[in-house]
């Protein structure tokens, strides 16, 4: 079983156990069948889309963030603003080349936010 599967769904069981859902209840609320959120708890699926993760969070009242990464999936507000911005998308490939770690975006958001960039306001210091 791979890991991400399972710790997706090992982490979904959790948010549905913590908010007092059975499986039937939280199928019934995202339109799934029992049998395949039990699936993707126990990691003999894969995590669903992007679009269920979002209503899965919203059903659960749960950090949807948090079950995209988890899935390894990318928000849907984001993949659409990344093909509208051509060229956030070649800052993210020329990101990607240069192998950035997390030091790296940690400085660049600093980097963002002290130049007052996009709709981010100086910090003063």
């Amino acid at each position: 079983m791979e890991t991400m599967t399972k710790l997706f769904g090992e982490r979904l069981r959790e948010l549905r156990v913590d908010a007092d859902f059975g499986l039937r209840e939280l199928a019934r609320r995202i339109d799934k069948s029992p049998g395949y959120l039990s699936d993707v708890e126990n990691g003999r699926v894969p995590p669903p889309s992007e679009s269920l993760i979002i209503k899965i969070a919203q059903a659960l009242q749960a950090n949807q963030n948090e079950l995209l990464i988890l899935a390894r999936k990318v928000d849907p507000e984001l993949s659409d603003y990344v093909a509208g911005q051509p060229e956030a998308a070649d800052f993210l490939r020329m990101a990607k080349e240069q192998n950035f770690q997390t030091n790296d975006w940690e400085k660049l958001s600093k980097m963002v936010t002290n130049a007052g960039l996009g709709k981010t306001k100086r910090v003063k210091e």
